[in-house]
């Protein structure tokens, strides 16, 4: 089963409003399957409660393929819980209970990657919250394969969260998102989401 390989800091402008720089070279955290699925339609993220901080990050997504190429791309959203980040970043402590817990990964029907300077926008309650484009990452979808490539040995169907532009903020129950895809001024793949508090979930908590 494939799993996602997110990429840390790589927007100049979201690494300084997270208060670092981008590393010099790519650096990745690993998604494990129960954390990735593709949206058809409308996602339901599950908000744990006041208790826990829950960041959405919106992301340029690419799928890996049988070549070792990308072959495929989208856009996904990365979320966050930013509670028990803080934690680990204060203890040097691995990011695990942040990026891994279960649909933490939820990303667009993928359309066939070409080399194109894509635009990814989030728009939370009809306001746009975050809107890049792929052209001002630090680390280009080329040199993400090379250093993935070089260092780890991913599976064909495994997907790269590339990086998230600035804007990245809090999501509360009741909020609805829209993820996409945009080239050339024209929404190529997209997908909706709703937040719920765990109570109104059958699936539970996403973290504790």
């Amino acid at each position: 089963m494939p799993v996602g390989w997110g990429v840390l800091r790589n927007f100049r402008d979201h690494a300084k409003e997270m208060g670092a720089k981008p590393p010099p070279s790519p650096m990745f955290f690993l998604m494990p399957p129960s954390s990735i699925l593709q949206v058809n339609r409308l996602h339901t993220i599950i908000h744990p409660g006041s208790n826990y901080i829950l960041h959405y990050e919106v992301e340029f997504v690419v799928r890996i393929g049988a070549d070792g190429k990308p072959d495929g791309c989208g856009v996904g959203l990365d979320l966050t819980n930013r509670s028990a980040q803080e934690i680990a970043k204060s203890e040097g402590m691995p990011w695990t209970d942040a990026k891994a817990f279960p649909m933490s990964g939820p990303h667009s029907r993928l359309v066939p990657y070409e080399p194109l300077p894509y635009e990814i926008k989030l728009e939370v309650n009809g306001e746009i919250r975050q809107h890049g484009n792929i052209s001002n990452m630090v680390h280009n979808v080329d040199d993400l394969f090379l250093a993935i490539h070089s260092r780890f040995i991913p599976s064909p169907g495994d997907i790269i969260f590339t990086g998230s532009p600035k804007g990245v903020g809090p999501l509360f129950p009741g909020d609805r998102l829209v993820a996409s895809l945009w080239n050339n001024n024209s929404c190529i793949t997209k997908f909706e989401a709703e937040v719920v508090t765990s109570e109104k979930s059958k699936l539970g908590a996403p973290f504790k």
